[in-house]
């Protein structure tokens, strides 16, 4: 019997027809904020059902909206999509290379019912934006539905999520290959067995936000509409819910990048200043950077241990620095404050990007093998997961230094979340992301 205190349900997905080609290789997408307009047209050049055509048209701002939600609805009425007529969970299974070695990552894909809004058993650890927002809004009204999912993580500190995730059997429902390489494996879990042995080890939370925090707090401005639309509505209303993908804190495979960061526009008094405050916060050792064209080894980063604040940074010359904070107080010595990131910024970008009168924390983040470069001249900051990316921008001229970070630890995420602070923007990476595609929600007034 289903406790009323669980907040994890089974829901009938929306999916391609799994009978017809398992293989979905060719039809789903990256999630909106990681495709380039590159990345876009090979997509649409895949197939014509790829779900692309859904999570980021080609079209305008006046057209877009309107063209994903009749593709949508197109594809429901001919067969492409369809919706299970059951209730049930959906294990992925995701295989990935990082750092060096193969991982796997597993988690389920499930409804989170919707927290009223003065209390939360979903914690988040970063802020949002209004531009994203307002863009997945319009797309889940002109849809009626959720097209990614939120990203939650458990703490899961018995062990019981992870064991379930285990059986999921073999073969798989559906499987694909992204075009990094990464492995996707899909299994449908019916019975009501086994979606309350999900729920229950769920139980009532608290989840946290690992990605995906524009798309819950869309889910909660859309729930306050529907619900204005349709107050007789009941609680299993599909609008009441966010569709997610919880995994286990436990999980070896829950991968964080580091997001190095890039600046441009400094003068050679800012830098002059920049290279100052360096050698005024930290301990600061030098080394050669392998070749040009070699992978970046951060591992040097690591070896003053993980109580020790350190960051790297280049600003040319083929030789990286280590920067090892020096003892000092943090403002608030909150969880945040304590983060390399945090230091980072507080110490050497924001009074960076001050000195030539840029906003602190303005910038953009970039995935794609042309992601770093070029800049324009202007103060800029950007982000970038790839070291090389960035150690190239600087060679060639693109930007006048980049910083490099050591991945933000699951524990760190926990604790920011728990302690309701918000991390600087772009502090986490996790990988890999989450297709669009794989399972879409009903958001509207229809039962899960």
């Amino acid at each position: 019997m289903a406790d009323p205190s669980w907040v994890f349900h089974p829901f009938r997905a929306i999916h391609y027809r799994f009978e017809q080609s398992s293989d979905l290789s060719d039809l789903i997408s990256p999630p909106y904020d990681i495709i380039s307009e590159q990345r876009q047209a090979e997509l649409y050049g895949r197939s014509d059902h790829n779900f692309v055509r859904v999570e980021l048209t080609r079209s305008d701002a006046s057209t877009r909206y309107g063209e994903a939600a009749r593709t949508f609805r197109g594809w429901l009425a001919d067969g492409a999509l369809v919706q299970e007529k059951a209730p049930a969970m959906y294990v992925l299974e995701q295989q990935f290379t990082a750092a060096g070695r193969s991982w796997r990552r597993r988690g389920v894909f499930g409804l989170v019912r919707l927290p009223d809004r003065d209390r939360s058993y979903v914690l988040c650890h970063e802020g949002t934006l209004a531009e994203p927002k307002a863009d997945r809004l319009k797309l889940m009204r002109a849809c009626g539905a959720m097209t990614s999912p939120v990203m939650l993580i458990t703490e899961d500190e018995s062990g019981r999520l992870m064991r379930l995730l285990e059986n999921a059997g073999n073969p798989p429902d559906a499987h694909a290959r992204e075009s990094d390489g990464v492995v996707d494996r899909l299994w449908l879990v019916r019975g009501s067995a086994a979606a309350e042995a999900f729920s229950a080890a769920i139980g009532g939370g608290p989840l946290y936000i690992a990605d995906g925090h524009h798309r819950f707090e869309t889910a909660l401005t859309y729930q306050d509409e529907m619900r204005a639309l349709f107050p007789e509505a009941p609680p299993t209303a599909g609008f009441n819910h966010a569709l997610v993908l919880i995994s286990s804190a436990q999980e070896a495979g829950l991968r964080i990048f580091p997001t190095h960061r890039l600046i441009s526009g400094l003068d050679e008094p800012s830098m002059r200043a920049l290279r100052q405050s360096m050698e005024q916060h930290f301990e600061v050792d030098e080394r050669p950077l392998s070749p040009s064209g070699e992978a970046v080894d951060l591992t040097w980063l690591d070896e003053p241990g993980p109580a020790a604040h350190v960051l790297g940074a280049y600003t040319g010359n083929a030789h990286l620095f280590r920067l090892i904070a020096r003892p000092g107080a943090e403002p608030g010595g909150g969880v945040v404050d304590h983060l390399d990131v945090s230091i980072l910024h507080r110490r050497l970008i924001d009074p960076g990007l001050a000195r030539v009168g840029a906003a602190p924390g303005q910038g953009r983040i970039s995935h794609d093998s042309d992601a770093a470069g070029p800049a324009t001249r202007g103060p800029r900051l950007t982000y970038t997961t790839d070291a090389a990316q960035a150690v190239a921008a600087v060679d060639r001229g693109d930007y006048d230094v980049a910083f490099f970070l050591r991945p933000t630890r699951v524990a760190e995420v926990i604790a920011a979340a728990r302690a309701g602070q918000c991390m600087p923007g772009k502090s986490t990476y996790f990988y890999p992301k989450i297709p669009a595609g794989l399972v879409i929600s009903d958001a509207s007034e229809e039962p899960i």
